[in-house]
């Protein structure tokens, strides 16, 4: 069984961009999951997350827009599951 301490985990977080950090903590030819950070952002980018191949555990279809967003106070940290799809 592999253990994740999250404090070490968030401390090593890799930047996408300005708002959002991430680490896949477990990695499977069809399932990865980790942890994402959002930090609050003026400017959020409208563009939404696409992803084609995978299902989101939180019940976001494939394929299927979506966007997640800190709020004024505090960063945004989720623990996400991918399930890869096919056909």
């Amino acid at each position: 069984m592999k253990v994740i301490k999250i404090n070490s985990a968030l401390k090593g977080l890799k930047k996408i961009n300005d708002e959002i950090r991430y680490a896949d903590c477990f990695k499977e030819e069809q399932f990865t999951s980790g942890l994402i950070a959002f930090r609050p952002h003026k400017n959020s980018n409208p563009k939404q997350i696409n992803h084609d191949d995978k299902d989101v555990v939180c019940h976001i279809p494939k394929g299927t827009p979506h966007d997640f967003a800190a709020g004024k106070n505090g960063e945004l940290v989720l623990f996400y599951s991918l399930i890869t799809t096919r056909g």
